[in-house]
C-alpha cells in the first residue's frame, strides 16, 4: 500500500509538473500571438499612412499637372484602396476609379515599346480625348483629396 502511495505520489507530482509545463507553453504561445497581431496592425497602419501619403502627393502633382491624368488617376485609384477598402464605392472617389478604367485597355511599359508608332499615336489620342472629358471631374476631386483631413490625419499620426 506504501508503494502504491509513493506511486501515486510520484505519478501525481509528473503529471502536475506537465500541466504547468503546458500551461507556460500556453501563455507563451499566447503571447507570441498577441505580439504577432500588434506587429501586423502597426504595419497595417504603416501602410495606410504611406498609402495617404503617396495620395496626398499625387494628388498635389495632378493639379500641378506634373502627372497625367491617367497615371495620377490609377495610382490614386490603388492607394485609395489601400486606404479604404470600400473606396470603390465612394461617390467622391469614383471619378479616379472611372478613369482608370476607362484607360486600363492601354499598353504601358514593355508593352506599349512593342507597339507600332501608329498605334501608339491612335493610343495617346484615345487618352488625351478620355482625360479631356474628365480632367475637370478629377481636377477637382484631387483638390478635394488635398483638402481631405481624413488622410492628412492618417499619415500624421
Amino acid at each position: 500500500m506504501l508503494i502504491f502511495s509513493g506511486l501515486a505520489i510520484i505519478l501525481l507530482v509528473v503529471l502536475i509538473s506537465y500541466a504547468w509545463h503546458l500551461q507556460q507553453r500556453l501563455k507563451s504561445l499566447e503571447e507570441k500571438q498577441r505580439s504577432e497581431a500588434v506587429e501586423q496592425e502597426n504595419q497595417r497602419q504603416q501602410q495606410v499612412q504611406d498609402a495617404s501619403r503617396g495620395i496626398q502627393i499625387l494628388a498635389g502633382a495632378l493639379v500641378r499637372e506634373e502627372v497625367t491624368l491617367t497615371e495620377g488617376c490609377m495610382r490614386i485609384a490603388y492607394l485609395l484602396t489601400q486606404v479604404h477598402v470600400e473606396a470603390r464605392q465612394k461617390q467622391e472617389y469614383s471619378v479616379f476609379f472611372q478613369l482608370a478604367e476607362a484607360t486600363a485597355h492601354i499598353p504601358v511599359l514593355e508593352a506599349w515599346q512593342e507597339l507600332p508608332k501608329q498605334q501608339q499615336r491612335a493610343f495617346n489620342k484615345e487618352r488625351a480625348n478620355t482625360e479631356e472629358a474628365f480632367q475637370e471631374f478629377v481636377l477637382e476631386a484631387a483638390q478635394q483629396l488635398l483638402n481631405d483631413s481624413r488622410l492628412k490625419q492618417s499619415y500624421a499620426e
